[in-house]
């Protein structure tokens, strides 16, 4: 658990993801101190040097440093961007063999530095990544996580604002499974406005024509990948993201957010030993309990197809461990 005496934070990878991760972090004042780790210490101690500048204009001191493998054994959160530069047209999966080259070592020096605290995987592809990292360190499952579909949530809510024309925070939903092609939203489960989204849709289909739940889910879906076309790359939606789920961590807020998590034998989703996104209960022991969904014939159907995807690629990976 957090504890009051303490509050640092470790971000490992200072790319354009990690970059925008720790000044979100900052902008924010979630820590007393931020440390920077990057295999070019200069990068870690330049990205230092450029955050501090700004100090005097923020809401709260935040101490910024780079740092080395030691300053994991203290921190209350670890958080691993690190990852190799996308390709133009490859998926998070074909980005697996590059990605598990630069993590594995990443993880092994957090684990032999005496890490206990909560380790967050942003690295794609994540949940491969994060059922990897809870192998490699030994950490109990509830203090290893993906950032997942948290992302891939507020995606989806964002869609329903613009489309609406109303406050994204109006909608109750989550998108779960695979952060990848395989993820879905269980439209069973999504709310707004004190109605099924399915049936605000219906109620006021002359309002949105040729608008579909389907439609919506696919536009969720590629929305990483439309940004990237745009602009090079996804960063800022990340950053939130992440910033967000540290708040939850060091504040103890105990906030359900669907993240990718260890599913093993609970409730109806009947899969084990494999990392996807479901909403969970997050606060600063870590993963909490799960919500039960109590997901549709399809829906379910659906998570384990989604389930395969990932087990598949863990299995490329399991010769590593």
């Amino acid at each position: 658990m957090v504890t009051s005496n303490r509050s640092r934070v470790v971000v490992i990878g200072t790319g354009s993801v990690g970059s925008a991760v720790a000044s979100a972090i900052v902008q924010q004042g979630l820590c007393n101190e931020l440390v920077l780790i990057n295999h070019n210490p200069d990068k870690a101690k330049g990205l230092a040097m450029d955050l501090a500048d700004g100090l005097e204009f923020l809401g709260r001191f935040v101490t910024i440093r780079p740092g080395s493998w030691a300053d994991c054994q203290c921190a209350d959160v670890v958080i691993v961007t690190a990852g190799p530069k996308p390709k133009p047209g490859e998926t998070r999966m074909q980005e697996l063999g590059a990605a598990i080259d630069i993590v594995d070592p990443i993880l092994r020096h957090i684990a032999d530095s005496g890490f206990d605290g909560i380790l967050l995987m942003v690295s794609n592809p994540v949940d491969v990544l994060s059922w990897f990292a809870w192998k490699r360190t030994g950490l109990p499952r509830e203090q290893v996580l993906g950032s997942g579909a948290a992302l891939d949530t507020a995606r989806m809510k964002t869609i329903i604002g613009e489309l609406t024309h109303l406050d994204p925070r109006l909608v109750s939903g989550y998108v779960i499974g695979e952060h990848g092609d395989s993820q879905f939203v269980p439209w069973s489960t999504v709310s707004f406005i004190g109605k099924s989204f399915a049936q605000y849709l219906e109620d006021n289909r002359s309002r949105y024509p040729g608008v579909t739940l389907a439609g919506i889910e696919e536009s969720t879906r590629r929305r990483g990948l439309d940004i990237k076309g745009l602009r090079g790359g996804t960063s800022y939606g990340i950053a939130a993201t992440i910033a967000g789920l540290v708040r939850t961590i060091l504040w103890n807020e105990r906030s359900v957010v669907s993240i990718s998590t260890l599913v093993d034998g609970e409730y109806e989703y009947g899969e084990r030993d494999v990392f996807l996104s479901l909403p969970v209960a997050l606060d600063g022991n870590g993963v909490g309990d799960f919500v039960d969904l109590h997901l549709s014939g399809d829906e379910l159907s659906r998570f384990h197809a989604s389930a395969a995807v990932v087990r598949e690629h863990c299995a490329l990976i399991a010769d590593r461990l």
